[in-house]
């Protein structure tokens, strides 16, 4: 995967990203919704304010050998301070008996359990003032251990702010257990979902990387693809079936041009070998150049439209032997030397041809650009791989990837099409296998390891 695409947003963190904005929205607008329908209803905030401040006091309740005690919970602290007149409340045992108290006596005055205790009700509220918010007293019985207690709490203008919390809390248990199990849910169901749908894409994706737009044949699967992948598929098969059909003409075009260019060149060597001149055999090495760089565009193309190749059981080493024994008096006029060398190589199902022709290409290649003298080995082995080594001063520092350009020369001075190592990299592609690319070898020059598959 390429730095532009890692770059590019995911299109599931996206949804996620997206659907978790609109939850956390959504969460928000129904408190803000709820906030304020429990502050206008005061009968249900006060009772909620009944309940949440006797069970703040029932922490201080303690159930002991000798009864009920009640110590004051630590942040409780209101009602020791400046705005202790505003609170009070009552801790009492069933029989009436006050555990503990803190301004009770307007609390004596209100509550129906100051008449008698052997029908005490689970809960009482009264407004101490109905035309002043938050005054009113409340109180509620409570189980500890085996015992029952009963808390009694009166407010006049709640100074310290409890309904605040009263109100935050009682909106997060409104909104906290129905909502929140969704905001997870839903991200998570969606990412699981958004997922399936889009791995059919992703394995379109996987067989569009192996696509040779050279083989007509290929196309990507549209089994079990939803119906907007699938659309999207069969768009890329059609632009693959355009691309495949103007490259299929492309390379009949310059196979064609090559091919009828060959004969012409023929008959001007002809010509030129008859003319006794110096500029006769400068015309003549031009040509030679031009028949060359002709012959190697109908090999290029013979190789790109030998789809499949024609696939036989190779012996590598015999192979190898061939092309060098082929070479070996061209590379002594030059003196080169070549050596051949086997290593327990496998046999290898594949194209004679473009085998051979990608190890002379190699071949020609370290004798054309390296001085004379410059020893070449070529071994074969171990498995299914070639290895051509020279000793000359190794290649420029280059991007490997540049030397298998077409018509382009290592040497701009040295003779040659350019071609060589294209012809080397479209036999081993024909092979599915790979080149292995080294700027120094174990005899100090080039190294070019051929694997097929």
């Amino acid at each position: 995967m390429s730095t532009a695409e890692t770059a590019q947003p995911s299109l599931v963190s996206t949804i996620n990203f997206t659907l978790g904005k609109v939850a956390l929205a959504t969460i928000i607008i129904m408190s803000a919704i709820v906030f304020t329908l429990h502050y206008i209803d005061y009968d249900h905030l006060y009772l909620d304010h009944i309940n949440y401040e006797a069970r703040s006091l029932l922490a201080g309740v303690k159930n002991g050998p000798d009864g009920l005690t009640f110590t004051l919970p630590p942040h409780m602290t209101r009602y020791d301070e400046d705005r202790q007149l505003a609170y009070g409340f009552r801790v009492l045992d069933t029989n009436g008996r006050p555990i503990a108290t803190k301004q009770d006596t307007l609390l004596g005055e209100l509550s129906p359990w100051s008449a008698g205790f052997a029908n005490a009700s689970e809960l009482w509220f009264v407004k101490v003032d109905s035309e002043e918010p938050f005054h009113f007293a409340g109180g509620r019985r409570f189980r500890v251990g085996d015992r029952d207690v009963l808390i009694e709490m009166m407010t006049r203008g709640d100074p310290a702010g409890v309904h605040w919390r009263v109100l935050v809390l009682e909106t997060a248990e409104d909104i906290g257990l129905p909502v929140l199990p969704l905001t997870l849910l839903i991200p998570a169901a969606t990412f699981i979902a958004v997922r399936r749908a889009l791995q059919p894409l992703a394995g379109a994706a996987r067989q569009a990387e192996t696509v040779n737009p050279a083989d007509a044949t290929q196309r990507l699967k549209l089994g079990g693809m939803p119906r907007e992948t699938a659309a999207f598929a069969s768009a890329i098969n059609r632009l693959m079936e355009r691309v495949s059909a103007l490259v299929q003409s492309e390379k009949i075009f310059i196979a064609t041009a090559a091919h009828e260019l060959r004969t012409p060149l023929a008959v001007m060597l002809l010509e030129l070998e008859k003319i006794d001149h110096r500029r006769a055999r400068r015309l003549e090495a031009d040509v030679k150049g031009m028949a060359e760089c002709v012959n190697r565009l109908v090999l290029l193309a013979r190789l790109e439209t030998l789809q499949p190749p024609e696939m036989k059981e190779l012996d590598l080493a015999a192979v190898a032997r061939e092309a060098v024994e082929r070479l070996r008096p061209w590379a002594g006029a030059q003196d080169h030397k070549i050596d051949i060398r086997v290593k327990n190589p496998s046999k290898l199902r594949g194209d004679p041809v473009a085998v051979r022709e990608a190890l002379q290409n190699l071949v020609e290649n370290a004798v054309k650009h390296t001085p004379a003298g410059t020893s070449i080995c070529v071994t074969v082995g171990p498995d299914k791989t070639i290895t051509v080594e020279d000793s000359g001063p190794g290649l420029a520092n280059e991007a490997p990837d540049q030397l298998f350009q077409p018509f382009r020369k290592g040497n701009s001075a040295s003779a040659g099409s350019g071609l060589g190592l294209t012809i080397v990299r479209q036999a081993v592609e024909l092979h599915r296998g790979s080149i292995q690319v080294g700027r120094s070898s174990s005899l100090g020059g080039a190294m070019f390891r051929l694997s097929f598959a």
